[in-house]
């Protein structure tokens, strides 16, 4: 128990501790969802209550927890407190008859900057203390190899340390049936209540916590710096960051392009469909539309082939699609070619490649 000066404040302190059992209690023994933190620890629970007889109870200690979370802060200005922010902040989440609530967890990510100068003083701290051990030669060795590097950049250089190994939540709430825009926050480590009569998990609360890697980012262009002395983060020059940002925008200009390409076959086809005078010519024309499907697959795959080209080659310009087949495919302008004599058009393309890589 910490030491309090304000009996009175003790006191309330004291009641408070009994409000957040209480709290947790309930939304434990309602949970359906949870995070976990990055040493495996459960946090961040949400609960669903849908016995009314306990509404009125969960939103008594919401706000015994709220009354306590001001009169902390209103005592930390006057004066330091005996415990810490994280005790009681943030205060925890209680919604009252949503119509829809949706919780998605995702990768998240911090980054801070590091001058030279720090991570030198962190190599020397390390190296100092490695010394102290016996048979630390070859930890010692590593460490020395990498500070050479940062010996090596200019005096106040900045690096980028980025950090990837814990998760985050974000709400999506809308309070009614026709609320158009949904509103957006994140909760903290005491949880949030959910209540309601008519709400039920996979129909009007949804999850969506399968936490996905696929999602391209600049730092997948570019390569870290070996950097033991901050070990939970992966390292990087400014300048390299600056690159991994064009190449990012590159590969989204491409992406761009193959999906308007996309939109307007899915038009064209949608069109051809509703002109078919009879059954068997909407069969000829459902087929000619998977042919076509097939070979949007190919020019797709090309297309991005060639953007692979373009970034191996470690070319910084922004080019449009039709800059990259000029000069990473030797194509000229596509103009005359549909669908139909694509394939072919792609094969021969190909096929010069290929000759004139052997």
């Amino acid at each position: 128990m910490p030491n309090f000066s304000d009996l009175e404040f003790e006191k309330r302190y004291k009641q408070f501790l009994q409000v957040q059992h209480d709290w947790l209690t309930l939304i434990t023994d309602n949970k359906f969802f949870s995070d976990t933190n990055a040493v495996g620890e459960e946090c961040r629970p949400a609960g669903l209550l849908t016995d009314s007889s306990q509404y009125q109870h969960a939103q008594h200690l919401l706000a015994e927890w709220q009354s306590f979370a001001d009169l902390a802060e209103e005592k930390r200005k006057e004066r330091s407190i005996a415990i810490t922010t994280n005790l009681y902040l943030p205060v925890p989440v209680l919604l009252i008859n949503p119509a829809y609530v949706q919780i998605d967890r995702f990768r998240a990510t911090a980054t801070a900057n590091h001058k030279r100068e720090d991570i030198l003083m962190r190599y020397e701290k390390q190296i100092g203390k490695l010394k102290k051990i016996t048979h630390a030669f070859g930890a010692i060795m590593t460490l020395e190899d990498e500070r050479k590097y940062f010996e090596a950049a200019p005096v106040a250089t900045v690096f980028r340390a980025r950090t990837s190994t814990y998760t985050d939540i974000q709400v999506s709430v809308r309070h009614t049936a026709d609320q158009q825009e949904v509103d957006k926050f994140r909760y903290g480590a005491h949880g949030m209540l959910i209540i309601g009569d008519d709400l039920a998990l996979g129909r009007n609360i949804k999850l969506n916590v399968s936490v996905s890697n696929t999602k391209s980012s600049l730092y997948d262009f570019i390569q870290p710096i070996p950097c033991s002395v901050l070990p939970s983060a992966q390292v990087y020059t400014l300048e390299d960051v600056e690159l991994g940002k064009k190449m990012v925008s590159q590969r989204a200009s491409v992406a761009y392009a193959v999906k308007q390409r996309r939109y307007q076959f899915d038009k064209r086809a949608k069109e051809k469909m509703a002109r078919a005078k009879g059954p068997d010519e909407a069969r000829a024309i459902s087929q000619e539309i998977e042919t076509g499907r097939e070979v949007l697959e190919l020019m797709d795959a090309h297309d991005f082939e060639l953007l692979d080209r373009k970034l191996a080659a470690g070319d910084e310009s922004q080019l449009t699609m039709l800059q990259i087949r000029e000069r990473y495919g030797n194509e000229s302008d596509r103009t005359g070619k549909n669908i139909r004599n694509m394939p072919e058009f792609l094969a021969k393309l190909i096929a010069k490649e290929e000759k004139k890589g052997n």
